[in-house]
């Protein structure tokens, strides 16, 4: 077999194997990038996509938990005296979220703004700050561009000083 190809390869002349050599390296080019390169990539995306996910869902249960076991000795803590929106402020930070807006209302009164969250994580966060004493005054929550994300702007007053 080898003896007849070397054969037919003697045949060609020169500028003729030149251009087979140049057809069967493009070849060989295009037969990896499709049969190797792509298929890594599409993989290397899809794990990137469930890393992503995983380490999402992993921060929502840590933010439960968390909010669980803090939630047991909340009795024993006093308000703080902090003015509102410090510490929502501060809440939202070690949440995770990102204000886009806060206007406070006096000390014991904020507004906020956030333009993306998970759902579940945003309303874990504001029972959060409802157990240190913060109530929803109001909230607009609606779906915001990403899938599976809201956009909020909420109200939030020290419990116990009115509506």
């Amino acid at each position: 077999m080898t003896e007849n190809l070397n054969h037919w390869w003697n045949g060609r002349a020169p500028r003729e194997r030149l251009l087979l050599a140049i057809m069967l390296a493009l070849l060989a080019a295009v037969a990896g990038w499709l049969g190797v390169l792509r298929p890594l990539e599409s993989g290397l995306r899809g794990a990137m996509r469930a890393n992503a996910e995983a380490a999402e869902r992993h921060a929502d249960v840590a933010r439960k938990v968390d909010w669980l076991k803090g939630g047991q000795d909340s009795a024993a803590r006093a308000p703080s005296s902090l003015p509102v929106d410090q510490i929502v402020g501060q809440s939202a930070g070690e949440a995770g979220f990102t204000l886009d807006r806060v206007q406070a209302q006096g000390r014991d009164r904020v507004d906020i703004t956030i333009a993306t969250a998970r759902p579940t994580a945003l309303l874990g966060w504001i029972a959060a700050l409802e157990g240190q004493g913060i109530a929803v005054d109001k909230a607009l929550i609606s779906p915001s561009g990403a899938t599976g994300t809201v956009s909020a702007q909420l109200g939030f007053r020290r419990a116990g000083k009115g509506t």
